[in-house]
């Protein structure tokens, strides 16, 4: 009688043992196979990164048109812009360059 239950348990385990293997094996290939999680991990990270991306072109897309409409527009931005950028002046104006010491105390 312990015989034939030592058999039908040793059957039982090693069918087990059989059915453990077979689902760990499915799960190590539902995770890296080609359309695996690992996969999908990664992808949702791009997706995630290239909507911040999207987000911050977007709004330098708006600044750059209100820039735009400005310089069409705002003489004295159009001023601002020729005196500081391209060191411009007005008839009879002078310019004075300040020049910073470099020197350690």
């Amino acid at each position: 009688m312990q015989k034939i239950k030592k058999r039908k348990l040793k059957k039982y385990y090693s069918k087990f043992k059989i059915l453990g293997l077979c689902l760990f094996a499915q799960m190590l290939f539902l995770i890296f196979n080609e359309f695996g999680l690992k996969k999908w991990i990664e992808l949702n990270k791009t997706k995630n990164d290239l909507k911040s991306e999207i987000q911050t072109l977007l709004t330098q897309q708006i600044n750059l048109q209100k820039e735009i409409v400005k310089l069409n527009i705002d003489q004295d931005y159009i001023e601002k812009i020729a005196r500081e950028k391209f060191m411009m002046v007005k008839p009879g104006e002078k310019v004075f360059r300040v020049i910073e010491s470099k020197q350690m105390r």
